[in-house]
This record gives structure tokens, sequence and C-alpha cells, in this order.
């Protein structure tokens, strides 16, 4: 038996369906954003189509104008011109796929769809971050060092106004397919598992090129810290200084950002993120930017003289005497991890 072998015709019918229900999108929006503010209790929304914008785009860009944002419009998204002819080639590659009834065509049948929606969410968080950065530094508002980039998938404070970022009915199914073909690539895998040894170099192959996204996925190593776009998970600001900044890890692969220590330790305590559920916790090296130091083999610096974003007047640092370069210049305790959080009881 080898990657050739036939999946049953239950999987193959789903497949056949989840490439059919594809089409669905031409005629649904793909995307919806709600604002809510207190002057707009009963809320704005925009939705996004694969070749309009429906919704309340005219207010929602009267107010971005007085920050610095551009006016929205269907003129701004090239992406227009070819999402629909991609749905309909991504639904007819799909649907051939799975009439192929093979293994490795339900295989490539997942990757076309894993990648459809790699390549969706990053061009939107693409534009999200073009659009909340390059503001008119002549607005009617203007907050030094502020960005109002929205957010991708989920919720965000912006200002007063709190957003959603969420799948409309196209993206629900777009992700429910894709979500789908790949349980019954497993389920179909697992069935055969028996003959596994067997498995050509073609399935070698295959499952070679899914291990990136895996460990992608999954990795629960520390991720860099993106200064200037990433928010602190507990006070919300935006991470603007690169020689500040931690993190946790959760064994699911979720990191969790923050802009100050004081931030993780208070994040912490409220109990968000359960202890047996953490990979591992880091926190940057203030004299080496962009390097994450485990939080529990590092050095600790407080000082008054520490100028830190939220406050915590702490510094982190991997060897001592990286640390006592900076003592020297600002005084102050050297800590260990364990007596840092004493300090913002």
């Amino acid at each position: 038996m080898t990657a050739m072998f036939k999946i049953t015709n239950i999987s193959r019918i789903t497949l056949v369906i989840g490439a059919l229900a594809l089409f669905i999108m031409l005629k649904t929006p793909i995307w919806s954003i709600y604002l809510t503010a207190p002057q707009y209790p009963e809320g704005l929304e925009m939705k996004i189509w694969h070749d309009t914008l429906t919704g309340d785009v005219r207010v929602i860009s009267a107010l971005n104008h007085y920050i610095g944002m551009r006016a929205i419009s269907v003129d701004m998204f090239p992406e227009f011109e070819f999402i629909g002819p991609a749905i309909i080639g991504v639904g007819v590659l799909c649907l051939l796929l799975a009439l192929i009834g093979r293994w490795w065509s339900a295989l490539a049948y997942w990757v076309v769809l894993a990648i459809a929606d790699s390549l969706a969410l990053y061009d939107f968080w693409r534009w999200g971050y073009d659009y909340g950065h390059n503001l008119d530094p002549k607005a009617p508002i203007v907050i030094p060092g502020m960005a109002y980039q929205p957010p991708v998938l989920g919720y965000k404070k912006l200002l007063n106004f709190e957003a959603w970022s969420l799948p409309d009915t196209g993206g629900w199914i777009l992700m429910g397919v894709t979500g789908i073909s790949l349980l019954i690539v497993g389920y179909e895998w697992w069935r055969n598992r028996k003959h596994r040894v067997a498995v050509t170099k073609p399935a070698g192959a295959g499952i070679a090129l899914l291990l990136p996204l895996f460990f992608v996925q999954c990795s629960t190593g520390p991720q860099p810290i993106h200064y200037g776009t990433d928010n602190c998970a507990f006070c919300k600001m935006t991470l603007m200084d690169k020689r500040y900044g931690a993190e946790i890890m959760t064994k699911k692969g979720k990191a969790f950002k923050f802009d100050d220590v004081n931030c993780l330790v208070l994040f912490e305590q409220e109990g968000t993120v359960k202890p047996e559920d953490v990979a591992g916790r880091y926190i940057t090296d203030f004299a080496h930017e962009g390097v994450l130091l485990e939080l529990e083999k590092a050095l600790f610096l407080h000082s008054d003289n520490l100028k830190t974003p939220m406050a915590s007047q702490v510094a982190a640092f991997a060897t001592p005497d990286d640390l006592e370069k900076i003592k020297t210049q600002t005084g102050g305790e050297t800590l260990a991890w364990k007596q840092v959080p004493v300090l913002f009881d």
C-alpha cells in the first residue's frame, strides 16, 4: 500500500461538498470588522466581500480621518480584482483533487487550502499594518508613537474604540473546509496506518512539506517581538522600546507579549494562563536588542534611573558584566528573578 491508496467514499464525498461550498464565498461576505465606542453604542460594522466593501464604511472613514488614516475605499484594495478568480481556481482545483479520491490528492487538497488561508491572513495583516502606521502627520489628533493597526483576528482596543475582526459567512466556510479536509487526511492515514512502512517517496515528500507548517503552528519556543506592531497582553500598549519586553509561551504555541516586566507579573497574577499550561517565560536582554532570555536564568537590575515603558524600573541581562556596565551609570540593586515579582506586590 502506498500514498496512492484510495480514500473512503464518504471522505471523497465530503471533500467534493467542501470544494463546492467554496464557491459560496462569491456570494457572501468573507470577513467582518465591528467597532463600538461610548458615542456609538449600537456599533459600526464593515463587511469585506471578494470584490467590495459594505456597511458603515463612510462613517468609519470619517472617524479614521481624525487620527490621520486614509479614507477606506474599494480602490485601495487591488486584491479585489483577483480574489474572485482565485476562489474559482482554488475551488476547481480542490474539486478535481477530491474526485481523484487518493490519499495524496486529499493531502494536496488540504495543502492548497492551508496556503490560501495563510496568504489571505498575511495580506490582511500587511494591509492593516500599512493602514494603521502610515498616518497623516497633519491629522487633527496626533499621538507620538501611537499606531492604529486593526486586529487580523480577534479583539483590540484602539483609543476609545473596541474593535473585533472576525470571519463572516465566507470566512467560516473557508476555515471549516480547511479544518475538515485536515481531519480527513488524518483519519485516512490512521485507517491505513498498518501500511505506513510502504508509503512511497511522494508521500514522504508531502509529509516533509507539512512539517514546517506544523512546527510553525505548534512551536513553544520564544517568538520574536515585533516592536511598533505587537501590543502588550496586559496594558494593551504597543511595544516600542527594544530594550524592554517579555513573553509567555503556552504549550499550545500561543504567545503573550508584554512591554514591561511588571505587566507580565500582573498578567500572571490575574490567572489568565494556568501555570501548568506555560511552556516558557522570556525577557528581553537590555544589552542586546532582539535577544530573549529565559526569565529564571536572567539577571535583573532595579534602579530609579531606569526609564521603563510602564515604570517597573527593572532591566534584564544575560551576564554580570553587561549588568555591571549599566549599573555604574544608573546605580541600583542586582536581583534574581524570584525577587522581582515582590517589587510589584
